[in-house]
This record gives structure tokens, C-alpha cells and sequence, in this order.
């Protein structure tokens, strides 16, 4: 009987440790789950680095920024340009002549004067006077009849650099506009019936 009591204690000593380290492990696992539960801001390492590849990200897109706005402001004035031809054309048509030269003999007439190209507003081509933004002028010039290249259009492109850009045309003897200058953009108008 002292044999049979001492094993039983034995058991039950040995199923109540085991309780223990049961509630134990329980406890650890519900501490772990209590702690990640709790848990609810970040560290100031993950706040460093998340802030650390922000600046990383805004320092590439800040790179690439300034040359695409050039080139987005570069071609709103090719655009306006050819509205320009496209007016000049229509005074040619009605008129059978194109706007006369005011910068004088050999000089281009550019957006900077109060009355470039008026001609093309009182007859009611263009709704005002041509202005290119900020970095860039508009500039005309009227070769006459007898030259193929009639009355050119031109302006200094702010991204553009080389010679040969699509859609515009060199000239020699001008001063602008000619075969070596590598950022302008150029529209040669010439003198005939578009009809």
C-alpha cells in the first residue's frame, strides 16, 4: 500500500508539474499574441528607413523633373508656332501677300514688340499678338516672293540640342535659322497658293 500511495503521489506530482508547464507554455503564447496585439506603432529604425527611401524616390523624380518640363514647354511652342503658320498661310491666301518685315532689312521681327506679327489679329487669324513663354521668343521674317523660303518662323528651344529637327527648316545668310545652329526651330511659310 505505501508502494501504491508513493506512485500515486508520484503521478500526481508528475501530472501537475505537467499542468504547469502546459499553463506555462499557454501563458508564453498568449503573452507573444498579448505583446503583438499591443504592438501598434513602429519603431524609430522602420520610421528611418520608410523616410530614407521617400527621399531616395523624391531625389529621382526631382532629377528627371526640370528636363521634362523644358520639353513639355518646348513643344506647346512648336505647337503655337505652327498655329502661327497655319495663320500666316490663311493671310496669304486672302491677302496675296504676307506681313511685312518691321525689324528691317535682314533683321528678324520678334514677340517682343507690342505689334509682332498685328496684321495676322486685325484680320482676325489669331485672337492676339503672339507671346512665347518665358525662356523663348517668336521671331518673323519675310524673305518676299522671289525666295523660296518665304516668310520663316523661328524660336530658341530650351531642350533641343542637334541639328536636323523634324519639321523645320535651315537657311544660310540669315544670322538664325541657319544649317550650324543646333536649337532652333525653324517653319519656312513660302510664297504659294495653298488651295
Amino acid at each position: 500500500m505505501k508502494i501504491e500511495l508513493v506512485i500515486f503521489f508520484k503521478l500526481v506530482i508528475i501530472k501537475r508539474i505537467n499542468t504547469i508547464f502546459l499553463e506555462i507554455k499557454i501563458d508564453k503564447l498568449n503573452m507573444k499574441k498579448n505583446i503583438f496585439l499591443l504592438r501598434k506603432g513602429f519603431t524609430l529604425i522602420e520610421l528611418l528607413i520608410v523616410i530614407a527611401i521617400i527621399g531616395i524616390l523624391a531625389s529621382v523624380v526631382l532629377v528627371s523633373f526640370p528636363s521634362s518640363t523644358a520639353k513639355s514647354r518646348d513643344s506647346g511652342r512648336m505647337q503655337e508656332l505652327k498655329q502661327i503658320q497655319m495663320a500666316l498661310r490663311l493671310y496669304y491666301d486672302i491677302n496675296h501677300e504676307m506681313p511685312e518685315n518691321k525689324g528691317g532689312s535682314g533683321v528678324p521681327y520678334c514677340d517682343d514688340s507690342s505689334d509682332f506679327l498685328q496684321e495676322l489679329v486685325d484680320g482676325k487669324f489669331l485672337p492676339e499678338n503672339p507671346k512665347s513663354k518665358p525662356g523663348s521668343s517668336y521671331c518673323y521674317y519675310n524673305y518676299g516672293e522671289d525666295d523660296a523660303a518665304g516668310a520663316l518662323l523661328g524660336m530658341e528651344l530650351e531642350s533641343y540640342q542637334g541639328t536636323g529637327l523634324e519639321g523645320t527648316c535651315r537657311l544660310a545668310g540669315l544670322g538664325w535659322c541657319e544649317l550650324d545652329d543646333n536649337n532652333f526651330y525653324c517653319l519656312c511659310t513660302p510664297y504659294s497658293p495653298y488651295w
